[in-house]
């Protein structure tokens, strides 16, 4: 059971919380009106992070091979001989198709957003991720799915939901941030022997990933920056004071940088963001600042 646990990942399943972003970043009169959304809203979590269960459970029985060279990924429960190749196999097909079940008996768009983010997923799993620069645009791409599955899981309860696309930007270029900091570390950490756990890391090497990251770092902060005071926030909430919001934002991302430059960190950013109290503080310190301006101006 602990095999089990450990093949679909909890700790990774806090990136299904951007699921909630909707809710967040919808009025309070909205969402008092009709506080049955927060469980439609968790509905759509719990889904989403079967599903992705299932992507675990998959791409390690893909990656067997792969994760035997890894100096820790080795550990993990196929390789270790915790959970046969044919039990990973069962329960990734079985998590799935409870998954998408439910996903359509939710919501039918949100049921198709469902069904797309599983087949970007296994297009990765199953030969995209040998592709350099192409891999770490689809893993972005999952969070653009979770951030618009939001949106559709509430829809027909908040018919005022509002999710803007300048916060869907924001999510993809923060996740392409994320996903190109773990490529960094897995070369530092494996050297020579990078290409040989992950095919596309052969095409990729400290300086132009450092390139990337430097740009993606300025591309955020500046997309963060204007959706705070775009027309569009001001004729929703009647406020641009979610611009100050934006130091959370900038303290996050030089955290984070801090982190990979200075600590050698970056490999699992989900764990990183549980287990690094400054930067698990910050996201509190920002939710609650934005849900502050966003329900009381």
């Amino acid at each position: 059971m602990l095999g089990i646990i450990q093949l679909i990942r909890p700790a990774q399943w806090s990136k299904n919380l951007i699921l909630f972003t909707a809710v967040l970043f919808s009025p309070a009169r909205v969402v008092a009106a009709n506080p049955a959304v927060l469980l439609r809203a968790t509905q759509g979590f719990l889904v989403f992070c079967l599903l992705s269960g299932s992507v675990y459970a998959l791409n390690d029985l893909l990656d067997l091979d792969a994760d035997r060279n890894h100096p820790k990924k080795k550990n993990r429960p196929i390789p270790s001989g915790k959970v046969t190749p044919s039990g990973a196999a069962m329960i990734s097909l079985a998590l799935g198709i409870v998954g998408i079940a439910w996903a359509f008996l939710l919501d039918f768009y949100f049921g198709w957003i469902a069904v797309a983010y599983l087949a970007a997923n296994l297009s990765y799993s199953l030969g995209l991720k040998r592709v350099a620069i192409l891999d770490v645009l689809l893993l972005s791409l999952g969070f653009v799915f979770r951030a618009v599955a939001g949106v559709a899981v509430i829809r027909l309860m908040l018919p005022d939901v509002y999710l803007s696309y300048w916060l869907v930007l924001c999510a993809f270029l923060l996740s392409l941030f994320l996903a190109l900091s773990k490529r960094r570390h897995e070369i530092s950490l494996l050297g020579e022997d990078a290409a040989k756990h992950r095919a596309s890391l052969a095409d990729y090497n400290l300086l132009f990933i450092d390139q990337m990251i430097a740009i993606l770092t300025a591309a955020t902060l500046v997309a963060y920056s204007l959706y705070t005071i775009s027309d569009d926030t001001l004729a929703h909430y009647g406020t641009r004071n979610l611009f100050w919001t934006l130091p959370f934002v900038v303290y996050g991302l030089f955290r984070y940088l801090y982190l990979i430059y200075r600590q050698g960190k970056g490999g699992d950013p989900s764990s990183l963001l549980l287990r690094d109290k400054p930067t698990l503080a910050n996201v509190v310190l920002w939710g609650v600042a934005t849900a502050g301006i966003v329900y009381y101006g």
